[in-house]
């Protein structure tokens, strides 16, 4: 008995050790596993980039041009504005239109060179000979002009023009050439300040929610559109005070010519949803679709309006969110690029739907400020240590003149070791109250997410099954649908920020 109970004792030790040992490598996991979604290259590494898009929308023409003429001539203006090499220039070029050409090109290295892009073109064919031999094509588009050095990804954005072209064409025994480019007309568009413009939108504090329905996450959510799920997800949302939710558009479902009107259909009936729940809706365009090839920008103009021209009207719609973390694509794309195609989308906007706000979801506050001449609204994600959270946001707010600010993105994943499912709920809990507490300087915020995911694809984070499980439990709900505590904490925000917007508003109207 003495030698069992000896043997006994010695085993206390060891246990001991081995649980200090399971308990430091538990933190050390839950370091790399617990790194924010916005701030690891997985989000984007493993994405397999579209095509090229070069596209042109012949519209009705004074005469019926056939259409494998039309489909020749885009091919001609097309290559002729990929300025491969002079050689191939010469070879579809003649006059003007070859000067031009070469002209645009960078003269040496390391030198800055102008160049344009057209976007959003609309050709018509006119002036046809008889012999169908000699056609003029007049060409409305936007232009957007560029700088860069030799390498293209260092590009700045210098000015958009609405511009109007005459293309000659003819036709020969190889096909048809273009002769020479003429622009009739050119107005260059100047944007005003559009300080103030939205900041009633905001005179009630926004207690937001980023959503997808618990069985439909990402690309699942358009596709499926689980109705009865979103109608119980916003009354869930309501109960919590919630007044605005950010949502994500797929974008090879909404562009596809199969699935286009079904989706714009499906978007309209969710904002009819949230319209009559009083719920508002900040609509990300452009969401797991790291590109920005010069050739696409027509595409994504095109993606705008095939959204916007439908729905820009809409009273749900807060305002737009250009892109998720474009930050994040800096290095791989340059941060010119990326910034060059952020401004050109967002003053298409401008231009086109004046009525709407438009901001961009940067993934950190280091970032929060870029472009902010031309977002109406800043917005960044807060995934840093809480302890710095406040005076971050103060840097923030004071220098961007006015405008509201909101922090799209903030949450925690309530998955992590020890994996015990208490302790990673008040963990949640405890951070968002520690965050929502210094927050009073933004217009409002938005949490990550009302639900956890049944299911979390590759396409959001890869293909490491632990990835894929942090990324599933991020949610306010259970899967039973029941409030974790941290729905309390933003219920108390919501609640007490609709209590001072009604003490404003008493003390305002006596």
């Amino acid at each position: 008995m003495t030698h069992l109970a000896l043997h006994k004792r010695k085993r206390v030790p060891f246990a001991l050790s081995a649980l200090i040992t399971g308990v430091s490598f538990a933190g050390l996991v839950a370091t790399v596993l617990h790194t924010p979604r916005g701030h690891d290259e997985y989000l984007h590494a493993h994405l397999n980039l579209p095509p090229a898009i070069s596209t042109a929308e012949w519209r009705g023409a004074e005469f019926d041009l056939p259409d494998l003429d039309k489909l020749a001539i885009s091919e001609v203006i097309r290559k002729s504005e990929n300025k491969i090499s002079e050689a191939d220039l010469r070879n579809i070029l003649t006059g003007a239109a070859l000067n031009d050409a070469l002209g645009s090109r960078c003269p040496a290295k390391n030198a800055r060179c102008r160049f344009s892009l057209r976007v959003n073109r609309q050709m018509l064919a006119k002036d046809l000979n008889k012999d169908f031999r000699v056609v003029n094509v007049e060409e409305r588009s936007l232009r957007v002009d560029l700088e860069s050095k030799t390498e293209i990804t260092d590009v700045t954005l210098k000015g958009i023009s609405e511009e109007t072209r005459i293309l000659r064409f003819y036709k020969t025994q190889s096909g048809w050439m273009q002769n020479s480019a003429d622009v009739v007309s050119a107005a260059h568009s100047s944007f005003g300040s559009r300080k103030g413009m939205f900041n009633q939108n905001f005179n009630t504090k926004v207690t937001g929610l980023n959503y997808y329905p618990a069985s439909a996450s990402w690309r699942d959510f358009w596709e499926r559109f689980p109705v009865a799920e979103i109608e119980s997800d916003l009354e869930n949302a309501q109960a919590l005070n919630v007044n605005t939710l950010r949502i994500f558009l797929t974008h090879d479902y909404f562009d596809s010519v199969e699935t286009h009107e079904d989706a714009v259909e499906k978007l309209k009936h969710f904002l009819d949803i949230c319209e009559k729940r009083d719920i508002k809706v900040l609509v990300t365009l452009f969401d797991l679709r790291p590109n920005y090839t010069l050739s696409n920008w027509s595409a994504d103009i095109a993606h705008i309006d095939g959204i916007l021209a439908k729905l820009s009207y809409h009273p749900a719609i807060l305002g737009i969110d250009l892109k998720n973390q474009p930050d994040l694509d800096f290095d791989h794309w340059g941060t010119g690029l990326v910034e060059a195609w952020l401004t050109t989308m967002a003053r298409h906007i401008h231009l086109q739907y004046p009525e709407l706000a438009v901001t961009t979801g940067w993934s950190e506050a280091a970032n929060a400020t870029r472009l902010m001449p031309v977002f109406d609204i800043i917005t960044y994600h807060e995934y840093a240590d809480p302890k710095g959270f406040r005076s971050r946001l103060e840097r923030i707010a004071a220098r961007v003149d006015g405008k509201p600010v909101l922090i799209t993105e903030l949450g925690s994943s309530v998955w992590h070791p020890p994996f015990i499912r208490r302790m990673g709920e008040s963990a949640q809990a405890s951070r968002l109250r520690r965050q929502l507490e210094q927050s009073d300087m933004a217009q409002g915020v938005f949490v990550w997410t009302l639900n956890d995911f049944e299911h979390v694809g590759k396409e959001v984070v890869g293909r490491l099954p632990w990835r894929q499980a942090q990324q599933r439990h991020f949610g306010l709900m259970r899967p039973d649908e029941s409030f974790r505590p941290a729905a309390r904490v933003l219920k108390e925000f919501g609640s007490l920020s609709a209590d001072k917007q009604s003490t404003a508003n008493h003390q305002n109207f006596n």
